[in-house]
């Protein structure tokens, strides 16, 4: 359940206000609502009542009290149940996404067949954007929970929903549940005219009950009777009569009479209690009025009240009585070390501390009582001057010393070991949200940040990243530019401060490795950030900080990654919670993980090109089309579900909202439906060009088709012909969208449109020849906002918030959705943008152009999630800022590294896609020259080089071999002398490998491997049978021995011969028999006493993965067997290593999944299982493509980004040591010892990391 709580993001624990709300409960009360014969039959579910029951009551009414005590009865009666409690102010409880978090942890908690689909999601990495309800609610409830058989009706209790700050975006979502799920839903609320709408506008049978003053009387009385014993009256009589008296007041309204029972405590004679019941006004705001007044009677405790007051009201969430002391400290400069006996005294119990002690105001309505517009009271609540207060104090720790940290921090240090304070977790995270309310004008809030910036900002990315999301760190830079561009408009962005926060704010996230480890934003992070960058600027020339030469960014480069097919073209793009998938013209469907952009499998549509691809609500049914076929996936198993044809060409295709029928539209003018079950199909019916007012239609076939599974809508266009809008239910025509007007008949010529998926919204974008977008609502065919974008294609994010366009100039525009409002622009040179999609978390996107697809990930469009306080609208006004224009280029693709092999020294030879062999330095990172070229555009596919005789072996595209040698070093690297073999062998060549004395050459092919000497004469060769996956490798130790692994064997052969020779080996993974995934690396040592092995098997099966290690020798024998054992293996670790690098004095090196570079000791493999991380290497680098890394003789690691290299140097210097369990039990922490690096140790049971600590010395 941890790991299912940390998926949904449950902070607290569900049963905090349930708890409290039953012990407010008093027995005997709350039976008039349970044994209520309405209530029952809502309860019962008989056919045809309602599966909604609306409660509604005025404030104080006891709402909350009734919620929990229909809570209770289900749990009694074994009831499956989950509720929800909306807090307005609370950002964790007044939302529709954090609700449904909330019942998909509650539900999961007692079913487990919700439980295993919700872990599944967690365990293959699903994307939910927890703040966009509708992701949730597709992803989480419409795909998995409402799938689920359910034993017995399940019941949602939901509470407050007017303190629910996008209430209206959950009933249509209620709306639209299937009618045969057993689900009832019991909601409370104030009265209100906006719900009760809804209800009517969707159609929803709903049985509804209010509270009145009788139904509250009972449970008052039995309040009033309680608290008896503590008036100061004796006589059962008078205590009677006070009681009547006091019920007759209430009106029903608990909270009123609560109040005045706290004033009667502090009566000691009848004529006391008389005035109390006299002057006590029966309205709430004269009761708060009067509570003011008395509270101000006291000035020693004003500032004091008004603190508590200023943070209970204004914090964006509740907090605790620790976090309350401090923060007055800081704010008023005393201490109060018993506050929580005081709190509600001094703030005449308007606020109190609940059970888990958090400081909280006594009900909603004292806090619009202090906020509202033209209250005069000392204790009012200016909203951005309050706001304005809580950044500063906050910002006040984050600049103090507590946050100070040397970089040559030792493990145990004073400094290290510090507690910080119980403010700490609050004031990193939530800093940056009181300043955006905050007023703009002031210089104070900008000066305080200034110093943070400059002091204390690594400790503070730190402890962001030690909480375990790095969303805060996106959010906090989405809040301060927001201030910064406010505050533009009032004073001009001068000076060194201002400067300085505006280049901080740019930064975006530093990824997953700061995760893993957030002690390294301050050793490796610096370095690897654009040089431009404020950190990098700052902090990347510190002593012994890993250093990068070569190939590196000038500024953060939005597009994150570039995955290209080289020799076809992509058509089709697609994505769903934790995939995309690309179609392409040779008929492949790639899918590819969403955050990692490694390959997840492929699927094969046949031999029409792919171009049409759509997912169903979750990631699991694919839909593919061509021009006349449509095959249906299932996209966990790669088995093909059904398949039709037709003749006609697909103009679109697309689901339903529940998967159920998957739907296609052609070119002439026929809708068709199939059952997603069994693919039969179901129905079709035809659509035509509408003429308005006239009885005829057009059959001229459409131009353009879209289908929106959301909306239930259709809509298709002809040529110069307005917009024809459908309703996919019933069939029916719905109107027609005209941008010019309705009469004039050749209208502009619509170049794509696409529907918003979010129904609340109702709307859609229509792009024109004329280069306007357009923005309308599909049900009434009305114009919203219309700019000019010249856009050729368009797509709405997930959420419906924002909208990207693409030109055919190879720019990228985000617009907001409404209001056409630009957000964000990039240029790329690069044309021909065939499509753009959204991530399923809506902040990264992607784009098809050509034979590539970009990954993109701007900071620019996180959008801002609601504050949970309501006190935007105290905000000053907002400000557009003038959108930064983002310029991606392009590399050169002839001048494109194809391959690399280092000299084992510090040269590094490349070849290019021109057909060029390039020499590059290690120690710089620095191009020395050309040494010569293959035939021109004749890409370098291979290299080998041979440091006995100091030969460097080519091979091209056209299966062209060359080898030359190499003489001189530095700048002097050249060719000395001509050509010593120069072939083409006729197949394509997949390994070139020289024997250890440099005279003989391995060629092999895929179906042959040849034996050439250096002078250009073939020894031997041998035939083989079509193999995918092979390696030879050298034995070194033997002149006479190669090995190959090959088809789950390992095999041994002569090197003069290429015979088959004698080998023993006693490795095995799979023992009954003896086979292995397929090769996908092996390396030997330097002394060539080692091998290791890596193999795995397909992507869609990451877990088939193989870590080995081995030693390598000979028998004493005349027969001289090659014996290989068993040295130690590493499968546990094997799924997560993305390519072996090779071997470096004694460590093996290789790449994570996450972009560690990670090693493991030799010498201490056998005896136990540990590796260890170093540094990561940005996630942009490594992302897509071929990877080509090395290892300089001084332990650099060398990686080939685009037209060059990059060198990472001291990179080694780090160890972050890894100890795996190998029998599953928790291992404890213990700490390594080197002097050369911040070194750890971790116990993890495969492949989770312990908590650990950095050290640099």
């Amino acid at each position: 359940m941890k790991a299912l709580a940390g998926y949904l993001i449950q902070g607290d624990l569900v049963d905090n206000d349930l708890a409290a709300c039953l012990d407010r409960q008093l027995d005997g009360t709350c039976h008039w609502l349970t044994n209520d014969i309405e209530y029952k039959t809502w309860r019962a579910g008989a056919d045809g009542a309602p599966k909604l029951l609306w409660l509604s009551g005025k404030p104080a009414t006891g709402k909350s009290t009734l919620t929990a005590h229909v809570v209770k009865q289900f749990y009694d009666c074994n009831l499956d149940c989950c509720y929800f409690f909306f807090k307005h102010g609370d950002k964790s409880k007044s939302t529709v996404a954090s609700m449904l978090r909330s019942f998909a942890y509650q539900m999961a908690s007692t079913n487990p067949n919700i439980r295993s689909e919700i872990l599944a999601m967690h365990d293959n990495g699903v994307l939910v954007d927890a703040d966009d309800e509708r992701t949730l609610w597709r992803s989480i409830f419409l795909s998995r929970v409402f799938r689920t058989h359910f034993h017995q009706p399940y019941f949602w209790v939901i509470d407050a929903l007017d303190e629910c700050t996008d209430f209206a975006c959950l009933l249509p979502m209620l709306a639209k549940i299937d009618k045969n799920i057993p689900l009832r839903v019991f909601i409370t609320s104030r009265p209100s005219s906006a719900i009760q709408t809804l209800l009517l506008q969707e159609r929803l049978l709903v049985s509804t009950k209010q509270i009145s003053a009788e139904n509250s009387h009972h449970d008052i009385r039995c309040l009033l009777e309680a608290s008896a014993p503590f008036l100061p009256i004796d006589d059962p009589t008078a205590c009677e009569s006070l009681i009547a008296k006091i019920l007759h007041k209430s009106n029903g309204c608990f909270l009123w009479v609560v109040l005045v029972l706290k004033e009667l405590e502090t009566t000691h004679s009848e004529q006391q209690i008389q005035e109390v019941l006299d002057g006590v006004p029966s309205e709430m705001d004269s009761l708060y009025t009067r509570i003011l007044e008395t509270m101000a009677m006291t000035p020693r405790n004003r500032k004091l009240a008004q603190a508590i007051l200023r943070w209970t009201v204004c914090a964006v969430r509740p907090l605790t009585v620790d976090e309350l002391k401090e923060a007055i400290r800081l704010d008023l400069g005393e201490v109060v070390p018993r506050l929580e006996r005081t709190v509600e005294s001094v703030c005449g119990h308007l606020v109190y501390i609940d059970r888990n002690s958090r400081v909280q105001i006594i009900h909603q309505t004292v806090r619009a009582f202090f906020t509202q517009d033209g209250f005069v009271s000392e204790f009012a609540i200016d909203r951005p001057q309050e706001h304005s207060r809580l950044a500063e104090v906050c910002l006040q720790y984050l600049c103090s010393d507590e946050l100070k940290s040397s970089r040559y921090r030792r493990r145990g240090s004073a400094a290290r070991a510090a507690k910080r304070s119980v403010l700490a977790e609050y004031a990193t995270i939530y800093f940056s949200e009181p300043i955006v309310r905050s007023p703009s004008s002031g210089d104070n809030q900008v000066a305080m940040l200034s110093s943070f910036f400059n002091a204390n900002i690594l400790t503070w990315i730190e402890i962001v990243a030690e909480a375990g999301d790095l969303y805060f760190l996106t959010k906090t830079a989405k809040n301060l530019k927001a201030f910064m561009e406010r505050r533009a408009k009032y004073k001009p962005p001068l000076g060194q401060q201002v400067h300085a926060i505006s280049s901080w704010i740019q930064d975006p996230n530093f990824g997953r490795p700061l995760l893993t480890s957030p002690p390294s934003i301050h050793f490796l992070i610096p370095p690897i950030c654009p040089q431009n960058s404020i950190i990098y600027r700052q902090y990347h020339e510190y002593p012994r900080c890993l250093a990068i030469v070569g190939q590196s960014e000038l500024e953060w480069d939005d597009r994150l990654s570039c995955i290209t097919f080289r020799g076809c073209q992509v058509l089709a793009i697609a994505s769903r919670d934790n995939r995309f998938v690309a179609g392409l013209s040779d008929g492949r469907i790639v899918l590819y993980h969403t955050s990692t952009c490694q390959e997840a499998g492929q699927l094969a549509h046949g031999t029409e090109a792919v171009r049409f691809l759509v997912f169903g609500s979750a990631n699991v049914l694919l839909a593919s089309g061509g021009r006349q076929t449509i095959i249906l996936w299932d996209t966990t198993t790669g088995a093909r579900l059904w398949t039709v044809y037709f003749k006609e060409r697909l103009l679109t295709i697309g689901f339903n909202e529940d998967d159920t029928i998957l739907m296609a539209t052609t070119i002439t003018n026929c809708t068709l439906y199939w059952n997603v079950a069994t693919g039969e199909e179901l129905e079709k019916f035809f659509v035509s060009d509408q003429v308005e007012d006239e009885s005829n239609t057009y059959q001229s076939p459409p131009s353009h088709a879209q289908i929106c599974g959301e909306l239930n809508l259709l809509a298709v266009c002809y040529r110069q012909r307005p917009i024809n809008l459908w309703d996919l239910e019933d069939r029916s025509f719905i109107g027609q969208f005209h941008k010019s007007a309705p009469d004039v008949y050749h209208g502009p010529l619509l170049v794509v449109m696409v529907f918003n998926p979010n129904p609340d919204l109702n709307l859609a974008a229509a792009s024109y020849q004329d280069g306007d977008l357009v923005i309308f609502d599909p049900w009434n065919q009305k114009q919203q906002a219309i700019v000019e974008a010249n856009a050729h294609v368009l797509a709405a994010s997930p959420d419906g918030a924002t909208l990207a366009t693409g030109d055919s100039g190879g720019t990228i525009q985000i617009f907001d959705f409404e209001t056409l409002q630009l957000l964000y622009r990039s240029t790329v040179n690069d044309f021909g943008i065939r499509a753009i999609t959204f991530a399923s978390n809506n902040i990264r996107f992607f784009d098809i152009r050509r034979d590539h697809c970009n990954v993109w990930g701007p900071s620019a469009i996180v959008r801002q999630t609601a504050t949970g306080d309501g006190s935007s609208e105290y905000c000053s006004e907002a400000v557009t800022g003038d959108v930064e224009t983002v310029g991606t280029q392009v590399s050169d693709d002839s001048q494109a590294i194809t391959a690399m092999i280092s000299d084992g020294g510090d040269l590094l030879f490349c070849g290019q896609e021109s057909g060029s062999v390039v020499v590059y330095e290690a120690k710089t990172g620095r191009r020395i020259q050309e040494l010569y070229s293959h035939s021109a555009n004749a890409a370098i596919m291979l290299l080998e080089w041979n440091c006995q005789e100091a030969i460097l072996a080519s091979v091209d595209r056209s299966s062209r071999i060359q080898t030359r040698k190499i003489s001189g070093k530095g700048s002097d690297t050249r060719v000395a002398g001509p050509t010593s073999l120069d072939q083409s062998v006729g197949q394509a060549v997949r390994q070139v490998l020289f024997h250890s004395s440099g005279t003989m050459l391995l060629v092999s092919t895929l179906s042959s491997d040849q034996i050439w000497t250096s002078d250009g004469h073939q020894l031997a060769s041998r035939n083989a049978s079509v193999r995918q996956s092979w390696q030879w490798i050298d034995c070194g130790l033997s002149t006479h021995y190669l090995l190959l692994a090959v088809d789950g064997q390992v095999q041994s052969f002569d090197w003069r011969t290429l015979k088959e020779g004698p080998i023993s080996t006693v490795s095995r993974i799979h023992p009954e028999t003896g086979h292995y995934p397929p090769i996908v690396s092996m390396k030997i040592s330097s002394q060539g006493s080692s091998v290791c092995a890596y193999f795995r098997g397909p992507p869609s099966d990451r877990g088939l993965a193989r870590l080995r290690f081995w030693s390598v020798s000979t028998s004493a024998s005349t027969t001289q067997t090659l014996l290989l054992a068993d040295i130690a293996n590493f499968d546990q670790i094997g799924s997560e290593v993305k390519t072996v690098i090779g071997f470096y004095k004694l460590h093996l090196l290789f790449l994570d999944q996450g972009g560690w570079i990670c090693s493991i000791n030799l010498e201490r493999a056998a005896k136990e299982r540990a590796y260890t991380r170093h540094f990561f290497i940005p996630y942009g680098w490594h992302c897509s493509g071929e990877l080509m890394l090395a290892i300089s003789a001084k332990g650099s690691i060398v990686l080939v980004r685009k037209n060059g290299i990059a060198v990472f140097h001291r990179g080694l210097d780090f160890e972050d040591r890894v100890v795996l369990d190998m029998d599953g039990d928790a291992g404890r922490s213990q700490t390594g010892s080197h002097w050369r690096s911040p070194v750890l140790e971790n116990h993890i049971d495969s492949p989770r990391i312990a908590e650990h600590q950095w050290d640099h010395r």
